[in-house]
């Protein structure tokens, strides 16, 4: 069955030869609806469905696919990263069969919810995406992971792309597919943040068997990089420089030519982590300054732009739409960017979970100002959410929306325009705000200057003292 679906949905999709760039096109789809997501992990899963909580995904053995085509019908799927995480007790980078192991669990265990899903979507568009750091094989592993070529076709598999695709020979897991014709069409380009991406200036110890938390360790690392400006503030000969590559330069060029010839009226950027963020403790391009600011100015002048990211286990928006001097959650004057992450689990979960919201709420410059047209609330959700964007092509408009386990919406764009583009000064650009502030030298030069100041009249007591005892003597 999942064979004849298969070959369904590459009906009418790009053959070899074409002159197309994109790898595949559904030119017979008017895309109307899309969902997307990420991490998704088997053993949250199991031990959720354990605990038999009050969550509907539970309490009625539904899991969160059913809710999620049953409440959206959509006509594809997007993955933003993490499809999989390996079992809790493989420690390091995760094996080439225990990979192999968790897609073949993902596709043919009907208890998850994820094979059923695809037989309702394969027919239509089909799921598509790129891969994270889990489904790569190693927590916040780059370009030093082993086997990357075997890693690659695994996922491959995964997604059922066909073998004559160009992918198979790719460094990488970016990719393009389009859906529609003439006026109505939707570019989604995914990237690869992962295989060529070079280490930060202090490297991840997340993946690191021997260290306990390991994880907690690299969030504290990179927080202590931004807040002290690391790349800005220490010689080049140490490595740790604002230079560091995160695409490599062959996807860069893929990247370009991907937009430069597009007449799509909307474009979708996927990657799989978030990309206008100011908070320091997670994996972003705001901890490599130049490959954001590339992707930034590359991005500048595509019409119906949308960024989707995963990886962080919570929802949010983001936006570098600075009119009228507040963030605004639409495309119009800016970049925007809605991250979906936690199919199966949510930061606020882990035993440090209740840490989640506080450093959400302290690093909170990029989400929009009353962004959420929801309620007025946090332009975040920290629970086990999906997302969807739908498309009116009639008012040539889109809706990006949060939803969480029962369907309901809880995060939403306002209306986007597909003939607005970002428009930026190159000022304004670089001016986008960072993670990487130096926001810890204020303090730490306070600091300084206090102990200094504590150091010295220590050593006028000290001196003043030494001489009482020294006149005394005499006396």
């Amino acid at each position: 069955m999942l064979i004849i679906l298969s070959l369904l949905a590459i009906t009418n999709t790009t053959q070899p030869g074409d002159t197309m760039a994109t790898d595949y096109s559904y030119s017979d789809i008017v895309l109307r609806r899309i969902a997307f997501g990420s991490c998704h992990s088997r053993g949250a899963f199991l031990k959720q469905k354990q605990r038999m909580s009050s969550d509907i995904a539970n309490a009625n053995n539904s899991t969160i696919w059913d809710t999620m085509f049953m409440s959206l019908q959509p006509q594809t799927f997007l993955w933003t990263g993490d499809a999989i995480y390996a079992p809790a007790n493989i420690k390091g980078d995760t094996p080439l069969d225990v990979l192999r192991n968790e897609y073949h669990q993902m596709l043919h265990n009907k208890t998850m919810g994820y094979t059923q899903f695809l037989q309702e979507i394969g027919g239509a568009g089909g799921i598509h995406g790129t891969w994270d750091d889990h489904d790569y094989g190693g927590n916040d592993r780059g370009h030093e992971l082993t086997e990357k070529e075997k890693r690659r076709n695994a996922y491959l598999e995964f997604l059922d792309v066909p073998r004559y695709s160009p992918r198979w020979q790719r460094d990488g897991m970016y990719s393009s597919i389009e859906f529609g014709d003439d006026d109505g069409v939707v570019r989604v380009i995914f990237l690869d943040t992962r295989w060529h991406r070079e280490k930060y200036c202090i490297p991840s110890v997340a993946a690191n068997r021997y260290i306990p938390f390991g994880s907690l360790v690299a969030c504290v690392t990179r927080w202590f990089t931004a807040a002290l400006n690391l790349p800005y503030i220490l010689p080049l000969w140490t490595e740790c420089t604002e230079n560091k590559e995160l695409l490599g330069q062959k996807q860069w060029t893929w990247l370009e030519e991907q937009l430069k010839e597009s007449n799509a009226s909307m474009h979708i950027i996927v990657s799989s982590i978030q990309v206008l963020t100011t908070n320091p403790v997670i994996e972003s391009w705001s901890h490599f300054p130049s490959e954001r600011i590339r992707l930034l100015t590359l991005l500048n002048n595509v019409p119906g732009l949308v960024i989707l990211s995963g990886d962080v286990h919570y929802a949010e928006i983001a936006s570098t739409n600075t009119q009228q001097q507040q963030l605004t959650a639409t495309n119009q004057g800016g970049i925007l960017e809605v991250t979906s992450s936690g199919l199966t689990h949510s930061c606020d979960e882990p035993f440090y979970g209740s840490l989640c919201k506080p450093i959400l709420d302290t690093f909170s410059a990029h989400h929009p100002e009353k962004g959420n047209n929801v309620m007025d609330v946090e332009s975040y959700y920290t629970g086990k959410n999906f997302g969807s964007i739908d498309i009116d092509w009639m008012l040539k408009t889109f809706h990006v929306r949060v939803h969480d386990v029962t369907g309901n919406v809880v995060l939403s764009t306002r209306t986007c325009d597909m003939t607005a583009v970002a428009n930026m000064t190159e000022k304004e650009i670089s001016e986008v705000l960072k993670c990487i502030d130096g926001h810890l030298l204020p303090l730490l030069r306070k600091t300084i200057e206090f102990l200094s100041g504590m150091t010295v009249m220590l050593v006028i007591v000290y001196l003043i003292r030494r001489t009482k005892k020294v006149k005394s003597k005499r006396d």
